[in-house]
């Protein structure tokens, strides 16, 4: 099978979608140990809403997909090119996500050691079957009423088993018509519009933390631990029309722009910054999923950046290695700056709480770059080598 050309566009932007789930996260911890948030939510909804680079990542794993393996299974599924493609996917995502379960599961039994009490929040779910769910993958198959261990793995649990579906539905969308496009986006929509009308309402939550839900939650796509697959469905098969228009080339005048690429970042923002339903901001992914795909002059030599290329590389480990060193900074900051008597929290100023975060930060692009150096690239190199037998191409996607 042909190597397929790389998209070095598309590099950059799982990483900085990494990178703001890490301050999406982050703020939340910020609010929990330091009472403060980066920005003011009456101010913009901006960072409440980063929730949402989730579907991003959503959206670019069908693309690459399609993109990467479409020939595997372009006659039907095929046994050898399946163990091939399971292969590659689980040395993608497996190693790093064993990593992140022991390592998360080691800081709270060293945190109960050390005498320090159960965060409810964080920690109200974890038990020895949900680090067996964990461990096969089947977290986010709604078997919980709440997230467990490293809270961002739910979304590799759903992209895993969207991975196994992947053989199976990818010829009948591929052999969808161009006039019929619009359907499957249609259908998209839909399931978006079940997620934040029906089955969103729905989630359950531990009856410990039912008096920290008032169940009146607007419309929303945040929906994890339970219906996760449909959220990550929808996403996934978006992807895969995006695809489609991409292999065709269509509307590459237009959307091979510098201009137009701004236009949508800038929508983007935006929807953010005014709380626009979700459902908006997902359908301007495959825009600029295109935009960049297709590339351009005025924007390549940026995307193409080495520390642009770099992020984007280290994005599968700053999505999940983020949240346990969160976890560890909380037990961390509590023990040398415990709560004044009466208070839950530090109580930092908003600078304090952006100077942590901008630290953090950094921290968290070291560890990954070492992440990435050390586990993930020798463990998938390896797994690939003993288990798959065959040349990967040259495209890599984030499974996030």
């Amino acid at each position: 099978m042909a190597t397929t050309k790389y998209l070095y566009n598309l590099t950059p932007l799982r990483g900085i979608a990494a990178l703001l789930t890490v301050i999406f996260h982050g703020e939340l911890y910020l609010n929990f140990i330091g009472g403060s948030m980066l920005i003011d939510q009456s101010k913009s909804f901006f960072i409440n809403g980063l929730y949402i680079m989730v579907d991003f990542f959503f959206v670019l794993s069908g693309f690459i997909l399609c993109y990467v393996y479409r020939d595997y299974f372009i006659k039907g599924f095929d046994k050898q090119n399946f163990r091939k493609f399971f292969i590659a996917r689980l040395a993608r995502i497996y190693p790093i996500h064993v990593f992140s379960l022991f390592f998360t599961a080691g800081i709270w039994a060293l945190a109960g050691g050390l005498g320090f009490p159960k965060f409810q929040l964080i920690q109200v779910a974890n038990s020895a079957y949900s680090f067996v769910t964990n461990l096969l993958l089947l977290h986010s198959i709604n078997l919980h009423n709440w997230f467990t261990y490293t809270h961002a793995s739910w979304s590799i649990s759903t992209e895993w088993w969207m991975y196994m579906l992947f053989p199976f539905i990818v010829l009948p969308i591929l052999k969808v018509p161009k006039k019929a496009w619009l359907v499957v986006v249609t259908a998209c929509i839909g399931l978006y519009l079940l997620i934040e009308y029906v089955l969103g309402p729905s989630v359950v939550v531990p009856k410990e933390l039912a008096s920290q839900f008032d169940g009146s939650m607007e419309p929303t796509l945040n929906v994890s631990y339970q219906y996760g697959f449909v959220r990550c469905l929808a996403g996934f098969v978006l992807g895969m029309i995006t695809y489609m228009a991409y292999n065709v080339k269509w509307a590459k005048n237009f959307l091979s722009s510098g201009w137009v690429f701004l236009v949508e970042i800038s929508a983007l923002v935006i929807c953010l910054h005014f709380k626009v339903n979700d459902i908006f901001k997902v359908l301007i992914f495959p825009f600029i999923i295109l935009t960049a795909a297709y590339g351009n002059a005025s924007f390549n030599f940026i995307l193409e950046s080495k520390p642009l290329q770099k992020i984007g590389d280290w994005s599968y480990s700053i999505y999940l290695l983020h949240q346990p060193f969160l976890n560890l900074f909380t037990l961390v900051i509590l023990a040398t700056f415990p709560p004044k008597p009466g208070e839950l929290s530090v109580q930092w100023s908003q600078p304090e709480a952006w100077m942590c975060m901008t630290v953090f930060i950094l921290f968290v692009l070291w560890v990954s770059s070492l992440s990435y150096r050390f586990i993930e690239v020798p463990t998938r190199n390896w797994m690939n080598t003993k288990w798959g037998r065959r040349n990967v191409a040259a495209v890599n996607p984030s499974p996030v």
